[in-house]
């Protein structure tokens, strides 16, 4: 044989091993979603859903997943139930498991018995086909086989309609949106037209025009506003519509302050260096959450923190503001909010409505804040305390008090204020409960040591060290006595399964 058809041969073989691997990773994805489903069936109940509900959280604990994640393979499994030749071929891995997400999406809805004569087909397209494709094979079997199916197919998929975002590394976000074809038809011939609101000497690549088109678009604007070095152009200044927005942004006071370079949160995305949250308070109104410990508010009395005097606030041009001009006393927070008092823990208050170009002053010397780091070392620490005592308490504040001697104000009164409810929102992004990622906006507050309606001195207080954000689903799981949780140092979620598992979270802002 010569060396050509010998490394031909190796090639072919090498091709056939990977193809084999393929195989058992669908077979095995499909062993691991059958086991979910015989799992969750041993722990249903008939009277209540929080067993079989707390197994699939179990699970997901286990293989460092979301509870949607692991949900999702069950309704997977249920529904294979209707296409019970394509739940073989998918156990013996003849089928991959992104098909057959494809097969189930898009023969959702279709009478069983038609489903089953066209089994055969769609098997067929699945073992050939990539999942777009083999999504387009399968509306087009079932055109055929039932004309009206047109119809259902596309009242099912407006009814899918959706709009989500996804945070993305270096400050970045994904914005998708699913709308019908002629939506989208039309949003792009917005966009388009929007982009030639400026001259040809406009210094933007054609795809970053678009991008700010379409945040035009969303903003009311008209205009694009052109930026080019010539200033006569005639589309030099933008549509002045006023941004309709505020950003919620949480920060250590030496950040707030300038004397410190540390990161910020930004609700609804997660942290941000301080340069950009710069960037974004001069575009956008804005309201800052600062957070700093009790020793330091005590001897904060003006506009001068205890290490450096603070730098003044300045317009969006980086003149200094006048002292009696109503924003100049940005650095100056409102008294702490309900249930945040100065004797003892953290201080939390917010700023003012701040209008768009207030922009944090740039920072002193730099000093970073290393509490990030000191956390994740911290969690490594604890996992091993909790492994080799699991049944002791690890609380930092056993008793939901947050180290606090008498409660302050607000602290017996069960409903959090809009302040205390935005701190916690803010320093956890989303649910508690380890893996999970529903947003905190879409959570419900959860006092970690309950509440005591018939006696407020007596059980946990509504402070932000007895505050966490718990998605429905694992807030009903935690109500229902099944799972359990504890605040640890450095707002370290520690939480407990009813098989003895142990899951740690750490917050989104440190």
């Amino acid at each position: 044989m010569s060396e050509q058809a010998s490394a031909r041969e190796a090639d072919l073989a090498l091709l056939a091993e990977i193809a084999e691997a393929a195989r058992v990773e669908a077979a095995a994805a499909a062993h691991k979603i059958a086991l979910v489903k015989r799992y969750h069936e041993t722990r249903s109940d008939i009277d209540t859903p929080m067993p079989g509900r707390s197994a699939l959280a179990e699970v997901a604990l286990e293989l460092a997943t979301t509870y949607g994640v692991v949900s999702g393979w069950l309704h997977l499994s249920y529904d294979l139930e209707r296409v019970t030749d394509v739940e073989e071929a998918f156990g013996y891995g003849e089928i991959k498991l992104p098909n057959i997400r494809t097969i189930v999406d898009h023969t959702r809805g279709v009478e069983r018995s038609l489903l089953m004569r066209l089994e055969p087909q769609i098997i067929t397209a699945a073992e050939r086909l990539a999942p777009r494709a083999l999504g387009t094979e399968i509306d087009r079997i079932l055109i055929e086989a039932d004309p009206e199916w047109t119809k259902k197919s596309r009242e099912r998929a407006e009814a899918t309609r959706s709009v989500s975002t996804r945070p993305l590394p270096n400050g970045m976000a994904l914005l998708k949106s699913k709308l019908t074809a002629t939506e989208a038809t039309e949003i792009n011939g917005l966009i388009a037209q929007l982009t030639t609101t400026v001259c040809d000497n406009d210094p933007r690549e054609p795809q970053q025009r678009q991008v700010d088109a379409f945040l035009a678009l969303l903003r009311g604007h008209t205009t694009l506003g052109c930026r080019c070095d010539d200033p006569d152009c005639v589309h030099k200044t933008a549509d002045p519509t006023a941004p309709a927005v505020r950003l919620n942004i949480m920060c250590g006071l030496e950040t707030l302050l300038g004397i410190a370079n540390n990161p910020v949160y930004l609700a609804g995305y997660g942290a941000l260096d301080a340069d950009k949250a710069r960037d974004l308070a001069d575009d956008a109104t804005w309201q800052a959450l600062i957070t700093t410990a009790t020793a330091v508010a005590e001897t904060f009395t003006g506009t001068e923190p205890p290490m450096q005097k603070a730098p003044p606030a300045t317009t969006r041009d980086g003149q200094q503001l006048d002292p009696m001009h109503p924003r100049s006393n940005l650095w100056l927070p409102t008294c702490p909010d309900a249930g945040l008092g100065p004797d003892a823990g953290i201080v939390v208050a917010r700023s003012k409505v701040l209008p768009a170009g207030t922009v944090l002053p740039k920072g002193g010397n730099g000093i970073a804040r290393t509490r990030v780091a000191d956390a994740h070392r911290t969690i490594e620490t604890l996992r091993r305390q909790i492994l080799d005592d699991p049944h002791r308490p690890h609380a930092e504040f056993p008793d939901g008090h947050g180290g606090f001697t008498t409660p302050p104000p607000g602290a017996l009164t069960y409903r959090p204020t809009d302040t205390l409810a935005m701190a916690t929102r803010l320093r956890d992004g989303t649910c508690r409960h380890p893996g999970c990622t529903v947003p905190a906006d879409q959570c419900q507050l959860d006092h970690i040591v309950e509440f005591l309606l018939a006696n407020p001195l007596a059980g946990g207080w509504t402070i932000l060290a007895n505050l966490q954000c718990l998605c429905i689903n694992h807030h009903q799981l935690k109500t229902a006595k099944l799972w359990t949780y504890e605040m640890l140092r450095n707002a370290i979620i520690h939480t407990t399964s009813p098989l003895g598992q142990h899951g740690l979270s750490l917050p989104a802002y440190l």
